[in-house]
C-alpha cells in the first residue's frame, strides 16, 4: 500500500497532544509507540485493571486500543480543522489476550474528506512471541472544527 501525505504540517504533534488530551488512555495505561503519516501504533501493559475474570485482557478493552489507534490514524492525515470520530467498527476476536503488552496498529485504507476507512490490527507479545488477538474495520467520520 503507497504511503498517505498528512494535509497537515503539525500532524505529529497534533496526533501526540490529542493522546495526552484522553483521560481514557492514562486510565487503561496505553502508550503511543509510533506515529506514522496513516499509521498509528499503541500499547498497554497488562494490569489487573484492564483484565476480564480469567486472566486475559478484558475485550473492551482491547476493543478501547483498536479504535483510538485507528481514530488516530485518521486524525494523522487530516486538515488541521478537521477532527475524526468513530461512526462504526467491526471487531473480530481472534484470540484471548494474554502476555504482558498489548499492541494495537491501526492503518489507513482509504482516506476522504467525509469519511476515512481504518484497519486495525492488535497482537499481544507472549514469551514465545506475538499472538493476533484481534482486527477490525472502522469508519471515522471526518469533521470540521473539531479540535485536537
Amino acid at each position: 500500500m503507497a504511503g498517505f501525505e498528512p494535509k497537515f504540517g503539525g500532524w505529529k504533534a497534533r496526533v501526540e497532544q490529542s493522546f495526552a488530551a484522553q483521560p481514557m488512555m492514562s486510565l487503561i495505561g496505553a502508550r503511543l509507540s509510533s506515529v506514522e503519516p496513516g499509521v498509528v501504533q499503541l500499547q498497554m501493559p497488562r494490569t489487573d485493571g484492564v483484565l476480564q475474570q480469567h486472566g486475559f485482557f478484558h475485550g473492551g478493552a482491547i476493543a478501547t486500543l483498536a479504535d483510538v489507534a485507528a481514530g488516530w490514524a485518521a486524525l494523522s492525515l487530516m486538515p488541521e480543522d478537521v477532527g475524526v470520530l468513530t461512526v462504526e467498527f467491526k471487531l473480530n476476536f481472534l484470540n484471548p489476550g494474554r502476555g504482558s503488552l498489548i499492541c494495537a496498529t491501526g492503518r489507513v485504507l482509504k482516506p476522504g474528506r467525509t469519511l476515512c476507512v481504518v484497519q486495525t490490527d492488535v497482537e499481544c507479545t507472549e514469551e514465545g512471541g506475538k499472538l493476533p488477538v484481534a482486527t477490525g474495520l472502522f469508519t471515522m467520520a471526518c469533521k470540521s472544527g473539531l479540535h485536537l
